[in-house]
This record gives C-alpha cells, sequence and structure tokens, in this order.
C-alpha cells in the first residue's frame, strides 16, 4: 500500500478510503460452509473477524447471500451435481455463520432457489434466467464500487466479481477476507486480474481507515446522512459509533461534538432542524 491510500493488482491502483458511494457484498458466510459444515470451506471461519470490522466502515451498503436449496437441488451428488447436500432452505446449515455480525447488513439475497438451476453470483443464476436485483439496488443507492469477501473464493465470490464488472461497477476482491474450495489464492488473483477485477487486502484497507478517518471526513461520511429520510437517527447512531468504535477520536473538541449528535432528540422538532446538525458537523470539520 502507497502511502495515500493505494494498493492493487496487476501493477494497477486502487484508492483503499471507503465512501458512501462503495458497497461491501459478503458471500454465503454460512455455517454449512464453515468448517464441520456438509461442505465446509478450509478456513472460513477464520475470516469472520475481518468481514466483522470491515462492516463498520461507511459502506454505503452492506449485502449478505445466503445459498437457499430446495431439498433437491440440481447441484447436489444425489441429484447427479458436483456438491453434498448443503444450505437447505430453512435448515440450521443455511443461516448465517453465528459470529458473523450483522447489525450493518442492509439487506439479504438468497439464490439458488430454483431446484433446476445453481446461482454461484449474487446478481443471477448460473444459467442467467433470474436475477435477484442486486444491480438495481445498488444503482439505487449511488453505489460506484463494489468489494467482495467471503467463501468461495473460486466460485461464489469469483461470479459475483464477475457480473458485478459487467453491471458496470469497479469491483475488488479482498483476497485475506475470502477462503477457497480448490484453487489457490495466487491463481484466482491472477485470474481476476485478466478480467478487469482489481484484488487487494482487506487489513490494508482497515489499516489506511484507522489512521484515515479525520474530522473532514468524519464530517462528510454524517453529511452523507442528511440526505436519509429518519436523518437524525442515523447520524445519532453514526456518531455514537464513532465515539465508540476503534476510531475513537483523540480531539476532545471532536469527541463532545459526535456526543452531541448522539443525544439528539429525534422527534419532530429535531427531525426539521438539519440546520443544527449542520451547524455541528461543520464543527467537526473545523477541529
Amino acid at each position: 500500500m502507497t502511502a495515500n491510500g493505494h494498493s492493487g493488482s496487476g501493477g494497477r491502483e486502487v484508492s483503499l478510503f471507503i465512501t458512501p458511494a462503495d458497497a461491501l457484498l459478503i458471500i454465503d458466510m454460512q455455517v454449512d460452509f464453515m468448517p464441520g459444515g456438509t461442505l465446509g470451506v478450509a478456513g472460513a471461519d477464520g475470516i469472520v473477524p475481518l468481514i466483522n470490522r470491515l462492516g463498520e466502515l461507511p459502506f454505503g451498503l452492506i449485502a449478505a447471500t445466503q445459498d437457499w436449496h430446495p431439498a433437491a437441488h440440481v447441484s447436489f451428488d444425489m441429484q447427479g451435481g458436483p456438491w453434498p447436500v448443503h444450505c437447505v432452505a430453512g435448515t440450521k446449515g443455511a443461516e448465517l455463520a453465528p459470529d458473523l455480525a450483522q447489525a450493518h447488513i442492509g439487506v439479504v439475497l438468497r439464490k439458488g432457489m430454483h431446484p433446476d438451476t445453481d446461482s454461484y453470483s449474487a446478481f443471477e443464476d448460473n444459467a442467467r434466467a433470474s436475477r435477484t436485483g442486486l444491480d438495481g439496488l445498488l444503482r439505487g443507492r449511488g453505489i460506484k464500487r463494489v468489494f467482495v469477501v467471503g467463501v468461495a473464493l473460486d466460485y461464489c465470490v469469483a461470479a459475483t466479481a464477475r457480473d458485478a464488472v459487467r453491471a458496470g461497477f469497479a469491483t475488488v476482491v479482498l483476497t485475506d477476507a475470502c477462503r477457497g474450495v480448490a484453487e489457490s489464492v495466487a491463481a484466482m488473483e491472477a485470474a481476476l486480474v485478466s478480467e478487469g477485477i482489481e484484488t487487494t487486502r482487506a487489513v490494508d484497507v482497515l489499516a489506511l481507515m484507522d489512521r484515515g478517518l479525520t474530522p473532514r471526513k468524519i464530517a462528510s461520511v454524517l453529511e452523507s446522512l442528511l440526505a436519509r429520510k429518519s436523518y437524525v437517527q442515523a447520524i445519532a447512531g453514526k456518531a455514537l459509533e464513532m465515539d465508540n468504535s476503534h476510531y475513537r477520536p483523540r480531539s476532545s473538541i471532536l469527541s463532545d461534538a459526535l456526543m452531541e449528535l448522539a443525544v439528539m432528540d429525534a422527534g419532530p422538532e429535531f427531525e426539521l432542524d438539519r440546520d443544527a446538525i449542520r451547524a455541528i458537523i461543520d464543527r467537526i470539520r473545523s477541529v
């Protein structure tokens, strides 16, 4: 990673600053894909803490996917498919991994629900016959770039990244927050880069954001929340999170301003008082 916050594969530079124009796609972090599950991916449980930390960053949207198969799905070996029975709809194995923090996940997309068609990508099934609506959701939120994590790197993560590029989104796979089934990380990185997909490391993103959340950036994140319908609640929650998280401000003036937002009454009189909120945000920006 360079000093100005860029890192990337194939000799190209990728900005690692996360903004509300970025989305995090968490792919298939489900019980059956964890070690000990019916289709366990080695080391998948080890990336949960890293994904949880990514979930604390100011992404404009965080979406998770679930395989959600009927009992006689075409992908199952008993039906002549390549995989053991896994992630059957409504079973414990189909649930998201219990240690995966879900508070920041805005939407969960279920896939692979048609008995005769498998679905690796978060965007559409393998036959390209049925779409999840993810591309429209991302555009509706003003998302320009997606970061992809989860399992398996050489199947559902890669398929999602390819479809994200096809849909017109800048796409980055965070390889240290993924685990694969068969292909090595190096081989997958080379394949993805050749298809116009960037790769970098989640730890570099987190390191940059840990030291990069300046008062100016804090103000920009809070300001972006003013566009939301329930902006007071959104700003109050984000301010409290920033004051209590590993981004904890070193300045007492900044911390006091964040706490002023965090305890703000969410009643109708404050719902209309954008000027008061903006004045506090301007104070933060000037610290």
